[in-house]
């Protein structure tokens, strides 16, 4: 994201060191300059949406080497795309244009993200969302009753004593 509204800052060419305190105590000086700058922020905003959404359809090797421990830890496959994958990013990448073109005014679906290694992988759940297994779970007053139902409210014998490690050691 961070290459995205750099490029965008150096294509819109803002200057950040001609910000002078002197020159942030000046007023518009009329409305026309105030839409002016809005519109402006809104249209980098769109534009950073519609590249936020785009899916990449080239994979290039990724180096597993580097100095975070963290991203070293995790398994292969947060490194590397594998052929399901990638065809399934083909299938996202052609629904989204589809959508795009059918529904142009709406905002765009976001069907892959970059992981924490920067390879960017497909969300399930913009397309087919899970079902939970508990179809009363779906409502609010199902909630009610299933919480009602299984779970079994037992006051505390001394509810003003703090809870201490040994009281939790002698309930296991």
């Amino acid at each position: 994201m961070d290459d995205i509204v750099t490029n965008l800052v150096i294509e819109k060419q803002f200057d950040f060191d001609d910000l002078h305190p002197s020159s942030l105590d000046k007023r518009p000086e009329d409305e026309h300059d105030i839409e002016k700058s809005t519109s402006t922020v809104v249209e980098i905003l769109q534009q950073l949406q519609r590249e936020l959404c785009l899916i990449k359809l080239c994979w290039p090797d990724v180096s597993i080497m580097t100095e975070d421990l963290y991203v070293q830890s995790l398994p292969n496959t947060y490194h590397y795309v594998n052929d399901k994958e990638r065809l399934l990013l083909w299938y996202a990448e052609n629904f989204r244009r589809q959508f795009h073109a059918k529904y142009a005014n709406r905002r765009p679906l976001l069907l892959a993200c970059e992981n924490e290694c920067g390879v960017q992988k497909f969300v399930s759940t913009s397309i087919k969302r899970s079902t939970l297994p508990y179809p009363e779970l779906y409502t609010w007053h199902g909630c009610v009753q299933f919480i009602s139902d299984n779970i079994v409210y037992q006051p505390l014998v001394k509810a003003f004593i703090m809870v201490s490690k040994q009281i939790w050691t002698g309930m296991i």
